[in-house]
């Protein structure tokens, strides 16, 4: 994937991948925070209301009742009308604010059936303990013996309000604990993942640098490679996989020039070669042509023949230093063609030779 990306994206990828991951972190913390807002105003505005309205119920029935008994308690005691009709007014108001915070505790526990239950069943038992008052009041202004009687049937009724008071309350402060309990979880976990997130995200941008720089050096030492031998007289080309950025453009230029000059060496090589299989036979020709006809030739001819071997051996001369100058380089994989003249006989004089020079002087 790297080697088809220019060095421009290149070098953007790892700050670019710094830059998702903080993002992403970002994000993984904003949400963070708002569960933890979740769950703090479920704590404050839910959960603590709703402890303190069956807090508030347990004690307003507790007042409720014993508003009751000291109703009761008066009227035994012949208390003025005005004192005992001023009190039952008073437990009436309490009775009446009970029934709202029933009403309104059950309106807001709508959307949770176990938590509405309890309050109905609150509301239910509390109802029948009114009831039970009331009846404990309108006998008490009749007899006062008949309504001690009563008011035990009024205190088993108030005994069940309470229990299912109490029941309401300690589900409330249960689900107020479970509610703090799973915050608390949430905060635990934010808290453990925000510097893992950290963490990951540090060594992946160190690892996408590190893979990034490893393709640049890698590039770069290739070509680094390719210009040392070619300085060294070695002008063979590696095989490999040319990447898309500049420096890969780069390599592959180089290669392409290393190519082209591979390929004009080797025709400078031919070349040298064909010239010095010529040599060889104007040379060996030459010297048959001493050798055969020196008898019936003419001084004239002698001068002729003599410049003629000069030539030859200075042409097959030049043809050695220019194969040995090529010979210089490492090419590809080059096999010389195999020499076409005839080969040279035996016994004949190599053409530039000092044996060869004398012999044809003499």
């Amino acid at each position: 994937m790297l080697s088809k990306l220019r060095i421009g994206p290149k070098l953007l990828l790892a700050p670019g991948v710094v830059l998702i991951l903080l993002l992403v972190l970002s994000i993984g913390a904003y949400a963070g925070l708002l569960r933890q807002h979740q769950r703090l105003e479920e704590m404050v505005q839910l959960r603590a209301v709703r402890l303190k309205a069956a807090d508030d119920l347990v004690i307003s029935a507790h007042k409720a009742h014993a508003e009751a008994y000291q109703l009761l308690t008066w009227i035994n005691a012949s208390f003025s009308t005005a004192r005992v009709d001023g009190l039952l007014r008073e437990m009436h108001a309490r009775h009446a604010a009970l029934d709202s915070q029933f009403a309104r505790l059950e309106m807001s526990t709508q959307n949770q059936p176990a938590e509405q239950r309890y309050v109905a069943q609150s509301q239910a038992a509390y109802g029948l303990y009114v009831k039970a008052v009331a009846d404990v009041i309108e006998l008490s202004m009749a007899d006062h013996s008949m309504a001690a009687n009563a008011m035990s049937k009024a205190e088993r009724s108030f005994d069940v309000v309470a229990q299912r008071l109490d029941e309401l309350a300690r589900l409330e402060q249960s689900l107020s604990v479970n509610a703090y309990a799973v915050a608390e979880s949430e905060f635990a976990t934010l808290k453990t993942t925000m510097p893992l997130l950290v963490l990951v995200s540090i060594a992946l941008s160190l690892l996408v640098s590190l893979q990034v720089r490893r393709a640049l050096l890698r590039e770069l030492h290739d070509i680094g490679s390719t210009a040392s031998n070619l300085a060294q007289g070695n002008l063979t080309v590696q095989q490999r996989s040319y990447g898309s950025d500049e420096i890969a453009e780069t390599a592959r230029t180089l290669d392409g020039s290393i190519r082209n000059l591979n390929a004009t060496l080797r025709n400078i090589l031919s070349s040298a070669q064909t010239i010095g299989s010529a040599s060889r036979m104007i040379a060996a020709g030459t010297a048959d042509l001493h050798i055969n006809g020196l008898d019936n030739a003419t001084q004239q001819k002698l001068a002729l023949v003599e410049q003629a071997a000069m030539a030859a051996s200075s042409l097959q001369q030049q043809a050695v230093d220019l194969s040995e100058a090529v010979a210089k380089f490492k090419l590809d994989d080059y096999s010389p063609p195999e020499p076409s003249g005839p080969a040279e006989p035996a016994g004949v004089l190599k053409p530039g030779s000092r044996k060869h020079l004398s012999a044809v002087r003499n």
